[in-house]
Parts: C-alpha cells; structure tokens; sequence
C-alpha cells in the first residue's frame, strides 16, 4: 500500500478505541512495516548481487523470497485496510492505483 495511503487508513482509525483494539491495530501496522523493511532490504541486496558485487545468495534465491513477500505485503496491506474500516464500523471509498491521493 502506497505510505500516503497507509496513512489515511491509520489516520481514519477513531482515538477512542480500547486496549484490545490498540493492540490489535499496532500488530497488523507492525507486520505491515516489517514485511516492507524486508522488501526494501532485499531489493538492495538484489541491486548489488545484479551490480556484479558478490553477495552470500544467488539473484534466484533473492528473487525467490522478494517475489513472495510482495505478495504477502499486498495481503498484510488488505488485512490492515479491513481492520481499519471495521474499526471505524465504514467502508472506505474504493480506490483503484496506489497513487498518492491528490
């Protein structure tokens, strides 16, 4: 999920919810942050074994665990999306894209 998207999805969460929703909530933000921090680092690694600089792992076995946790990160994104609008007892507007809102 675009960051800027992310954002409002959190931002549209109400202040007033209790200690098991909060908790509920920082769980899914957190593993969505933690699948992207994975991503971003496995593209590096990925850039630098395609630059011709040796790395520990084949570009394959790279692309292999980057393919999969992209399509993680599409399911952590929607999972967090659901939460949101169950929180807020709303369904979001329908966006189609990522782009940053406008």
């Amino acid at each position: 999920m675009n960051p800027h998207r992310l954002k409002d999805r959190l931002d549209s969460v109400p202040e007033s919810l209790d200690a098991t929703q909060r908790a509920r909530l920082a769980a899914h933000r957190s593993a969505v942050d933690e699948c992207r921090e994975r991503i971003t680092e496995l593209r590096g690694e990925l850039r630098r074994v395609l630059s011709g600089i040796d790395g520990p792992r084949s570009s394959v076995e790279i692309m292999i665990e980057l393919d999969g946790l992209e399509r993680v990160q599409q399911r952590l994104d929607s999972r967090l999306s659901d939460l949101c609008d169950e929180l807020t007892g709303g369904v979001a507007p329908v966006r189609y894209g990522d782009a940053p809102p406008l």
